[in-house]
């Protein structure tokens, strides 16, 4: 758990921190600041999809009337190694080129591992006038990630805690809930419902069977955070206003069907479904830039103003299959499980729950 917590922390500090690096990418172009920007977040924007679609579920079984859970599960989503990276071509941007005589470039993404040095030259116009600045390549996370956590392969995680209660005829209501909230520079809030019905009892066969049970979920969630971030003294960005803000919001939708066999302590669950999500990265407010013209001092600075420079939109889904492994000690519950897609995942929690 504790190494748990040092991943998050890792993931949640260095997003904060990357979302200052958006600070030297708006120097070009929108459109450039926003293609660079796009490839870098890809794994975090579509990981995190995948990641609130998940964690619903633990058994098939269905709660009894008024019988409820409380369950804290972290998710993981796997990046996959061709997502840690990207290919930066010269020719994909009109305001960025790298520095050097080289035309392309692998540079890593938010999740990527190794020491960036590349510079990026930019080159922009303001007032009809050609200005110029530079900024090194942003980094990713990868390093720290392998430093503290490494007995899971490069992830993003997410936090996930939710109630369930029976209903009525087999039926639990699921909900996640967190009003929005200030911490500090930071705010966030969640909400999510699920269904999730056992119709174990209406197959026959499946009554000869007392262990095994089925069951059908299906559950929306949602995440709405921003961050104020602060930018270097140095940097040729900066936002005098004091009104920039980082914002991240992730929808996601889940359909899917459950099985899980229980022997005494023990309880195996896996699922097939679909599921479908989309998420998106804003960094809004009015920044400075300053550029350099070439001229000798006085005239050797200019400066441009840059609103809302930043609009990032990602889309994921597709088919899922979920396995994973159950401890049923009274009413405490530790369970694990490992899930296949496109962004594979790896879930872990306990639940207090009272059938």
């Amino acid at each position: 758990m504790k190494k748990i917590s040092i991943l998050l922390l890792i993931i949640l500090s260095s997003i904060f921190v990357k979302a200052q690096d958006f600070g030297q990418i708006i120097a070009g172009s929108l459109a450039d600041a926003n293609k660079y920007a796009t490839e870098y977040m890809k794994p975090f924007g579509e990981g995190e999809i995948y990641n609130l679609s998940r964690g619903w579920y633990s058994t098939a079984r269905a709660h009894k009337l008024l019988g409820f859970d409380f369950s804290v599960n972290i998710q993981a989503a796997i990046v996959p190694t061709e997502k840690q990276s990207f290919t930066f071509n010269n020719a994909d941007y009109t305001t960025f080129k790298l520095a050097g005589s080289g035309t392309s470039a692998s540079l890593p993404t938010f999740v990527g591992s190794g020491t960036s040095t590349q510079v990026i030259n930019v080159t922009n116009s303001v007032n009809g006038q050609s200005v110029t600045t530079n900024f090194t390549a942003p980094t990713g996370i990868g390093d720290d990630f392998k430093k503290n956590i490494s007995f899971i392969p490069i992830a993003v995680p997410l936090p996930v805690a939710q109630i369930g209660i029976g209903l009525f005829k087999h039926t639990d209501l699921k909900v996640r809930y967190f009003p929005k909230t200030d911490f500090s520079n930071v705010s966030i809030g969640v909400f999510g419902v699920a269904l999730q019905h056992e119709f174990s009892n209406y197959l026959p066969f499946i009554k000869k069977i007392p262990f095994l049970h089925l069951s059908a979920l299906a559950g929306y969630s949602k995440i709405d955070a921003n961050y104020k971030p602060n930018f270097n003294s140095s940097s040729s960005v900066q936002n005098p206003s004091g009104n920039s803000v980082a914002g991240y919001n992730i929808s996601a939708f889940t359909l899917q069907g459950i099985a899980s066999v229980k022997f005494s302590l023990l309880e195996i669950y896996t699922s097939v479904g679909y599921s479908t999500g989309k998420s998106s990265i804003n960094l809004n407010g009015d920044y400075t830039i300053t550029y350099n013209t070439g001229y000798p001092p006085p005239n050797n600075k200019v400066t441009a103003t840059q609103k809302d420079p930043v609009s990032l939109s990602y889309t994921a889904g597709g088919i899922t299959n979920t396995w994973g492994v159950r401890l049923n000690l009274t009413i405490l519950k530790v369970y694990a499980d490992y899930t296949f897609a496109k962004y594979n995942g790896v879930g872990v929690g306990i639940a207090l729950a009272l059938r």
